[in-house]
């Protein structure tokens, strides 16, 4: 829904577009000048107030119409716009900064490094820009290079704090993790109160790890510096907010269920912990939003949901139809997109929402924009991704707050009331995992589409699989992969003579080189080279990842974090999938998927088992056959489930009734 501000800007702002096309400069300006009145926060107005003063060779003062847009609003026209007001100004290399931040902020890194590049003339002594190139050449995967420029920013700048943090973090996603902790002790000792640092360290997890031991270590290392740093740290200095906001603990969540951590504080202990927390932090720097809204008696329930993953992302894709489906005589529904990226998912999203925003990288204008919509239930599709979103948690934007399952783990917030799930997700004891009132939606609690399959066009030889082999696809992201479970593709390559694992690469090859080495050496324990029957393919297209699904025979699904979205595609694709069904909501994501389509038969509860039906698969294409014929006969029971939609409204419902009636 488009407001009538918004509306009314656009018109004048129109009219001073044509006004100025036909030399009438004066109207014009007063034209632009009433759009940047009435929508001060959107550029339009100022680009072209801007664009009249160039016109009018007055460069100064189109370079200070556009600083002051870029005061009240950041978008990639204005920081161009400005990189041409400077050329114009005689002012070449200031220009290069600003061009280099517009493609920056587009995603164009090649171009932002091309031009930050001619800014700085192989000086790293501007460490605004320094910081920027290093961050261009992480998002392009060359890590060694913004590596460089890190270290360089610490000899060069030795009392400047900023490069330690992205410097800890680019070690950590190119798995040198301990040399990331050596650097952060270093800046801490040099820094000793500086607070984002401490938050920096403690995130300091590693995506890969050499065996159980080691995750527990970890584990308590993590439990050690979290209550250190929660005893020590003031809840209402700048900086404290300031390192709530720069991550989060995402990689936490993939080391495994509680069977592992007998002597440590549960998850959901250390998940309450983070969250209590950062409540009190947020509460501590915006008291305004840290009491409940009052429930307004109205006809619709407003419904509203934040995300900062509202594009083609596991999220955005699973949780579209809660947008979509719901009542429209019962529910108005709010979408904030809080992320950078818009594709046709976003698209989707916009269409279908009542109202719908998208408000990157400014927590306080989604926190008030969420405030003033006077929600009656707000959702997080997903807590512990994005840090804009924890800290959003953090706060209390409407009478009622849920969690869901976009990041499978109890939020731990106090402001946090339910977390909604499925019932063929869950265990029978899960309310013991959560913080939260669990709820359990029918089925898988979701209402998708089936994915357009492509035309087979690729051939196993493509991708140098074996024609004659059993073809093996384990394509989940590598670090859900569990050190302790990497004998069990050597004992099925055991088994199953000529069988050949396919395991889709990280992207970043160091991460995918690690994973590798710690695979071949499970497999040289059983006396077998993985040299010999594993295989790393690149990232793919969608459409060739469909492609590959069809023309392997088994998929291979990962112990204690599961596929979901992988799962369904291969389920799409008619490829029978293994898998193993643990404790907790995100070891059983496929396991509810398939006995949805009641084939539980691939299903394992034991790692025993788990080998046995691989190995069944491997060796019997009938069996193969028979689960793919039975994929092919229920699958449709997955697609627009209007149960769970139904089930989604009957919760709303029931849980604003009695807030309403007090």
């Amino acid at each position: 829904m488009i407001d009538t501000g918004f509306k009314r800007a656009n018109l004048h702002y129109q009219s001073g577009c044509r006004l100025m096309e036909s030399g009438q400069l004066a109207a014009a300006e007063s034209e632009y000048r009433q759009a940047i009145a009435i929508c001060p926060d959107l550029c339009w107005g100022y680009l072209g107030l801007g664009g009249l003063f160039l016109l009018q060779n007055q460069p100064e003062r189109a370079i200070a119409t556009y600083e002051e847009a870029l005061e009240k609003t950041v978008a990639p026209e204005l920081l161009e716009a400005l990189g041409l007001a400077w050329v114009a100004a005689g002012n070449a290399r200031r220009g290069s900064f600003y061009f280099a931040s517009a493609a920056h902020h587009r995603g164009e890194y090649e171009t932002a490094l091309r031009h930050y590049r001619e800014f700085l003339q192989n000086q790293f002594e501007n460490l605004e820009v320094s910081l920027a190139l290093a961050d261009c050449y992480q998002k392009l995967n060359r890590y060694r290079e913004a590596i460089a420029i890190y270290r360089a920013l610490i000899e060069t700048l030795p009392t400047a704090t900023e490069p330690y943090i992205p410097l800890m973090a680019a070690l950590q996603e190119t798995g040198k993790i301990e040399e990331a902790i050596v650097i952060a002790e270093t800046a801490l000792k040099q820094f000793p109160g500086n607070i984002p640092l401490k938050f920096a360290k403690l995130r300091l997890l590693p995506l890969l790890y050499k065996n159980p031991e080691e995750i527990i270590a970890y584990r308590r290392r993590f439990e050690r510096d979290l209550t250190a740093l929660i005893a020590k740290t003031p809840i209402d200095e700048t900086e404290t907010l300031r390192g709530v906001g720069d991550g989060t603990n995402f990689y936490l969540q993939y080391q495994g269920d509680e069977t592992l951590f007998k002597n440590e504080l549960s998850e959901k202990e250390l998940q309450r912990k983070y969250g209590e927390f950062v409540h009190r932090v947020m509460v501590a720097h915006y008291p305004g939003w840290g009491q409940p809204p009052v429930i307004e008696k109205r006809g619709k329930i407003r419904v509203g949901y934040v995300c900062s993953f509202l594009q083609w992302h596991t999220v955005g894709n699973l949780f579209l139809g809660w947008v979509k489906e719901l009542d429209r005589d019962r529910f108005e529904v709010y979408c904030y997109y809080t992320g950078r990226e818009c594709d046709r998912m976003t698209e989707l999203y916009e269409w279908y929402a009542d109202r719908f925003y998208h408000i990157p990288n400014d927590l306080e204008k989604v926190a008030q924009t969420i405030h003033r919509d006077r929600l009656d239930i707000l959702v997080f599709l997903e807590l512990g991704m994005c840090p804009q979103t924890l800290q959003l948690a953090g706060l209390r934007l409407a009478p009622v707050q849920c969690a869901t399952w976009g990041h499978p783990v109890t939020a731990g917030f106090p402001t946090v009331d339910y977390f909604i799930s499925a019932e063929l997700l869950e265990p029978p004891e899960a309310q013991n995992y959560y913080g939260e009132k669990l709820i359990r939606l029918p089925h898988l609690g979701i209402s998708i589409q089936p994915p357009q399959l492509p035309e087979l066009e690729r051939r196993r030889s493509d991708w140098n699989l074996w024609e004659d082999g059993t073809i093996y696809l384990s394509c989940q992201s590598l670090f859900k992969y569990l050190p302790q479970y990497d004998i069990i593709y050597g004992e099925i390559a055991r088994m199953v003579p000529r069988s050949q694992f396919v395991f889709m690469s990280h992207w970043n090859s160091e991460i995918t080189e690690q994973f590798r080495d710690r695979l071949y050496a499970a497999f040289r324990h059983l006396g077998l080279r993985g040299e010999d029957c594993c295989i790393f393919l690149p990232r793919l297209e969608y459409s060739e990842y469909l492609q590959l699904h069809r023309l392997v025979d088994v998929g291979l699904d990962t112990f204690q974090f599961t596929g979901f979205a992988t799962t369904l595609d291969a389920i799409a694709c008619g490829l029978p999938i293994v898998t193993h069904e643990g404790n907790v909501m995100r070891a059983r994501q496929s396991a509810g998927i398939l006995r949805r389509l009641g084939i539980t038969e691939a299903i394992a509860k034991t790692e025993a088992e788990y080998v046995e039906i691989a190995v069944e698969l491997g060796l019997h294409s009938e069996k193969r056959e028979a689960i793919a014929r039975e994929i092919e006969k229920n699958r449709s029971c997955l697609y627009d489930d209007r149960d769970c939609i139904r089930g989604l409204e009957r919760v709303y419902t029931e849980i604003l009734e009695p807030l309403k009636n007090r």
